[in-house]
């Protein structure tokens, strides 16, 4: 049996065909709900995980542009040995001044050239020996970083930007 066709060659409005129509928008508006809710929520996730991207990179970002400060403390210099900690949790350093009879004590104006010399003098060799008339000079790493500790003092760490924060220090302020 062939459909029948009204006068616009569009098929007949059968009771069948307007159960089945029925039947059609019934499923999509019980359903419509479903699939609202599934897009906002993946469009939630996507958006959500972009947003926390951002606000953490941004955190992160002005820790390190607001943490940053001025060295107070001129009184002395601490040389990290490395930016790791030992077998009994603290940091292996060493620290120093350069006496100046001037000022009636101890001063620290440059603490990345003093941390240098110590470097080069070998403190921190293993095999450092510091009652020994001599030692074996040692290597300057290639790169090292003036930070700040709690009370103002200058410490000078081996390793790249960002090393003070890695160990609990603020970097120094350069302004």
């Amino acid at each position: 049996m062939s459909p029948a066709y009204d006068r616009d060659d569009m098929p007949d409005m059968t009771t069948v065909r307007t159960d089945a129509i029925r039947d059609a928008l019934m499923t999509q508006v019980r359903s419509e709900p479903d699939q609202r809710r599934l897009r906002f929520r993946r469009r939630f996730a996507i958006w959500g995980s972009v947003g926390i991207l951002v606000v953490g990179g941004l955190a992160t970002a002005a820790t390190a542009v607001v943490s940053a400060q001025h060295v107070t403390n001129r009184d002395g210099v601490y040389c990290f040995a490395s930016a790791e900690r030992g077998a009994n949790g603290e940091y292996d350093m060493s620290g120093a001044t350069m006496y100046d009879p001037d000022a009636g004590g101890g001063r620290v104006e440059n603490a990345l050239e003093l941390c240098r010399t110590m470097w080069r003098q070998g403190v921190f060799n293993t095999d450092h020996d510091p009652l020994a008339a001599s030692n074996a000079p040692g290597q300057v790493p290639a790169q090292l970083q003036v930070c700040v500790m709690s009370d103002g003092t200058a410490a000078v760490v081996p390793g790249r930007p960002g090393v003070c924060q890695a160990v609990g220090l603020a970097p120094e302020k350069t302004d």
